[in-house]
Parts: structure tokens; sequence; C-alpha cells
């Protein structure tokens, strides 16, 4: 009898260790996803919870700056997941059923009251029909949810999660102004979104724009979720831009863009994301360029870590493949030859999010390769004729290459979600950045961009924004302060800083009895009191001037339907 014991007794120790060890990474979930509201833009500081079939709070979440959350050891069982921001009503995601090392991916779509009143049953409620949900049944122009009473009271909007639920969502703009370097014209914007039961998504937007010559950008892009915390992204652009001239022969450019990448949770609080983008750019000749990308993610107990690298700034994160801003070719043109500006940025950062604040550090080192100065002023002959610049006719403004340049820094930001639906955020960094210093004499352009050189500067901004609650006026103001002489920026890659010195961007709802619900007046104005400028003489006599961004003011119309 003690030989049976002593046979049995590892196996019955393993046994008894084994129900000893907490149900944690082998047996609990990940619950993720991103907040957004109708128009698909990512909503910074949402409140996510986790709740009960009772809809008790079982864990809750922020979303950080690209409206992403993530809930980590979630028990299996039935679960709702519950969205809210100031100014929205809340999003309720019922009936998610969570298994033993799943890795649920769970997206949220924010409405106004506004935008759920969109379709009332036409049949009232007959004198049999059981007493449901029905009357407060309301469809929402986004994923064909339904608006009800909660038990603790307000009105959430509901997933019907019948899976062959479609959004169609359109926007037409019309704005025109003094625009930045291949920006110009009166532009005529129609953009188009369709959401396919929660797992794909479809965009497409054209960009005509009018002036001395018709211009054109085209997007189309298209979005899976292949999988449990599996993403695939695909974006494809054309752009058509007659009026930008190089050179004295060179005329007219065109691209074709093609943008990939898949995001992929490898475990709860692990997640990487890969992708890259092939251009082909035509001007008096053709160039050809990859420029790939990656990133891993790292969630810890109360932070994330996160190391980037990227060899473009223009294509950096997998979310942001159709970022209108990006998808323009980043050219410049070198003794009459066309050169794309890339490099090689790497970056870590740590973020870590307490309520409506949170706060980031960055560290990065970059390789700038053929960095873009902006400019404008007069072109003599004599500049022409070098081949180091690109002109825009439309808005007068020129593209030249600096030397190349490599160097580290940082940037701290803080950002805050404060009442009354506004918001904050603070910046300071140190890096190289290139500057210029006033040439004593007349030079010419080719030895003025000899003098551009790479310099340690710092760098402060400050946003403020917000939309009040009854006017319905989005707002934002910011204002980017950076060291005299300096013509670039410290963190060239970073297309998500601030706009160099004042700017100021404004959306107001037009309610007029005889126009059409959804619409916009719209005013963007960068720079605005034209600080920055590095003038100097050429040799010639005529002006020419260096700047981070020229200024710009913009106004139109927005039609959302």
């Amino acid at each position: 009898m003690n030989r049976r014991l002593s046979i049995f007794a590892p196996a019955l120790a393993l046994f008894l260790v084994g129900i000893a060890l907490p149900a944690s990474a082998a047996t609990v979930g990940t619950v993720s996803g991103v907040v957004r509201d109708a128009r698909g833009t990512p909503q910074i500081g949402a409140l996510v919870q986790l709740v009960s079939p009772d809809f008790k709070v079982i864990a809750e979440a922020f979303t950080d700056d690209n409206g992403h959350y993530s809930i980590s050891k979630v028990l299996p069982g039935i679960y709702g997941v519950k969205a809210t921001a100031s100014l929205f009503l809340p999003t309720l995601r019922e009936n998610l059923r969570i298994n033993a090392n799943s890795r649920a991916v769970v997206n949220l779509t924010l409405d106004t009251l506004y935008e759920a009143f969109r379709w009332l049953p036409a049949q009232p409620r007959q004198v049999d029909e059981p007493r449901d949900d029905w009357e407060w049944t309301l469809r929402l122009s986004a994923n064909k949810p339904l608006l009800r009473m909660l038990q603790d009271g307000p009105l959430v909007v509901v997933s019907e999660g019948d899976g062959e639920n479609q959004s169609l969502k359109a926007r037409v703009t019309i704005r025109g102004g003094v625009s930045s370097f291949g920006d110009g014209g009166i532009h005529h914007d129609f953009e188009m979104e369709r959401l396919n039961d929660n797992t794909r998504q479809l965009i497409l937007r054209a960009d005509l724009s009018q002036s001395r010559e018709t211009a054109l950008n085209a997007v189309m892009g298209y979005e899976q979720q292949v999988g449990l915390g599996q993403t695939f992204r695909t974006v494809a652009a054309f752009v058509d831009r007659p009026e930008i001239a190089g050179g004295p022969n060179m005329r007219g450019m065109q691209a074709m863009i093609l943008r990939t990448a898949e995001s992929l949770d490898l475990a709860p609080g692990i997640g990487i994301e890969a992708g890259g983008e092939t251009e082909i750019v035509h001007m008096d000749g053709t160039q050809i360029a990859n420029h790939p990308f990656a990133a891993v993610h790292v969630r810890a107990a109360d932070g994330t870590f996160t190391y980037r690298v990227a060899t473009a700034p223009g294509v950096q994160q997998a979310d942001k493949l159709d970022s209108a801003s990006t998808l323009s070719p980043d050219l410049v043109e070198i003794g009459g030859k066309i050169m794309m500006q890339h490099g090689l940025h790497q970056e870590l950062s740590y973020s870590k999010s307490s309520g409506p604040l949170r706060m980031r550090l960055t560290v990065f080192h970059d390789q700038v390769d053929n960095p873009i100065v902006n400019g404008g002023g007069e072109i003599s002959a004599a500049d022409w004729q070098g081949g180091n610049l690109l002109y825009d006719p439309t808005t007068d403004t020129i593209q030249v290459a600096g030397q190349d340049y490599s160097g580290a820094g940082f940037v701290a930001d803080l950002r805050d979600m404060m009442p009354r639906n506004m918001w904050l955020v603070v910046k300071a960094g140190m890096g190289n950045a290139l500057q210029m210093d006033a040439p004593a004499t007349p030079v010419t352009l080719s030895e003025e961009l000899q003098n551009l050189h790479p310099r340690r500067t710092g760098m402060a901004s400050a946003a403020f924004g917000g939309k009040l609650k009854r006017a319905g006026t989005e707002w934002k103001a910011s204002y980017r302060w950076q060291q005299a002489g300096s013509v670039t920026p410290i963190d060239p890659f970073n297309k998500c800083q601030a706009d160099p010195y004042l700017s100021i961007l404004l959306r107001q709802p037009v309610r007029l009895r005889y126009l059409p619900n959804g619409m916009e007046a719209l005013v963007d104005v960068r720079n605005l009191l034209a600080e920055g400028y590095r003038p100097f003489v050429s040799s010639d006599g005529s002006v020419l001037y260096f700047a981070q961004a020229p200024r710009a003011i913009e106004g139109g119309l927005s039609f959302t339907f």
C-alpha cells in the first residue's frame, strides 16, 4: 500500500499545484478595440466599461490618442462592452462571449442624439405586441443599432448583432483659400465610408481641385478584421498634380501609392503591426521606392511601452494608412532629378493614463535623407536653371532639399480631457533641426542651401480645443514654438504634432430653415501671424524665404449625409 502511494504521490502533487495556481494567462481573455464617432474620428479619453449581463461594471479603461482601449484579465463568460464620452450617447455591445485565452476585438461607434434620430417605426406598436424595447427603438446611421432605455436610466446605442448590418456615410466639402504646397485652388472633396458587420470597412475619397489646371487626388481603402486581434488594411491612392514644375523642362507630377499593413495581438498585452508602402512617381522620369515600417506594443500594469521603426514620414502606423495629410509624395529636386524624402526613424515611448490624464515620453533617433524645406518668393532665372527646386504656381510656394542629417531627441507630452468636452495638450522636446543663418551678402539659392545645417534646438507647443454643447462649434487653437532660424521640425517623422506657430481650426454647424441638416462651415488658419520666416536676397536682387510652413488660410462648406 505504501508503495502504491509513493507511485501516485508525484502525480497528486502536480494536480494540487495546478488547482492552486491562479486562473491568470491560461484561463483569461482580453477585450480591445477602437472607439470612433459617426465620422470615423478616433475618440480620445472615452470611458470603456466591461459590464455583466445585469450591467454591473467589471472593469474599465480609457481610450488613448488613437482611440484604442484594452481590458485584460477577463474571466470567461458573457459580457457587454459600454463606451461613453461627453456629448455622445453611450454605446453598448451586448452578448459578448469571452473564452479562455481569447482576444476579442470590439470596435464601438459613438453618436450624438441628433445622429440617432434617423428613422422611426412607420407602424405604431399593436395592442397584442409584447412590451419590449420597441417603444424605445430608433434607427441609427452607423451599424444599424437600436436606441433604448437601459435599466440604469440613460439612453444607449445597442448593436442588433444580426451580422448583416451595413452603414454608409458620405461627405461633400467645398473649400478654398491660400493653401500650402500642392494643395491650392478650389477643392471639391467627396468622401464615402461603408461599414459591413463591424469587421469590414471600405473608404473612397476624391479631391478635385481647380485653379490654373485641374488636379486630382483619389484614395481607396479597405479594412478587414480577419480574426480575433488581427486586422488587415490596404490603401491605394492616385495623385495628379499637373501644376507642379521642377527645373526648366520638368512639369507635371503623377504618383501611385499602395500601402498595406497588418495588426496582430500576440498575447494579452502584446501587439505588433507591420506594413509598408510602394510609391511610383513620374515627373520627367520615374522613381520607385519602398518604405516599410513596424511597431511592437507591450501593455504593462499601468502603462504601455511602444517601439517603432519607420523609413518614411508618411507611413508609420497601421491605423493611419489613409491619412490625407500623408498621401502626397514627399518630393524634392536635386540636380534636375526627382528624389524622395526618406530615412530611418526609431523611437521608444512609454505612455500612462490616469483617468482623463494621459502622459507620454518618447525618445527617438532619426537619419533623414533629402529633408524637405518649404519656401516661397521670387524665383530668379539662375535659381530656376539650377534644378534644385520644385515650384507650385497655384500657391506660389517652393520645396527644396536640405543636407542629410541625423540625431537623437525626446518629446514629452501631457494630455488632459477637461470638463465640458474640452481638452488640453502640452508638449516639450529637443532634437536636431535644419537652421539657416541670414547671409550678409546676396547669394544664389544653391549657395544658401549650403547654409542650411543641423543644430540642436528646443520645441514647446500647446493645443486647446473642444466642442460647444449648444452651438455645436468645434474648435482648436495651437501654438508651436521653435528656436529662431529653424526651418524644419525637431521630429520630422511625427505628423501628429501641432502646426508651426499660431494655428486655429473652426467647424460650425449651419442651422438655417431652408438648408439641409449636416451642413457645416469650416475655417482653417495655419501660421496666422506669418512667423518663422527666414528671408534672404538672391544674387539678382530677388527675395526668397524659408519657413517650416507658410501662412495658409482656408474656408469652405461641408455637407454630411
